[in-house]
């Protein structure tokens, strides 16, 4: 996974099983989560399981997993969704 910081907080993902595809995430409270994917057809179609697991690399990556994982998306269950 690599990264590039853009303006707002916002932060460009690129993780090896999308080479070609970036993906946007947005703060929100303590964690991170996907606002948008710029997908490229050279890659895979990103699922719904791609993108939560996406998500807990790249908050476990920023050192804010415990937020994540505390997320009321998550029931408060400390798993994700």
């Amino acid at each position: 996974m690599n990264i590039s910081y853009m303006k707002k907080g916002q932060i460009l993902g690129y993780f090896d099983k999308f080479p070609h595809s970036k993906v946007l995430f947005s703060p929100i409270k303590r964690y991170y989560f996907t606002s948008y994917v710029y997908w490229d057809e050279r890659d895979p179609v990103v699922s719904q399981d791609d993108l939560e697991k996406m998500e807990l690399l790249f908050n476990s990556y920023m050192g804010r997993e415990a937020f994540y994982l505390k997320r009321s998306g998550a029931g408060g269950t400390g798993h994700p969704s």
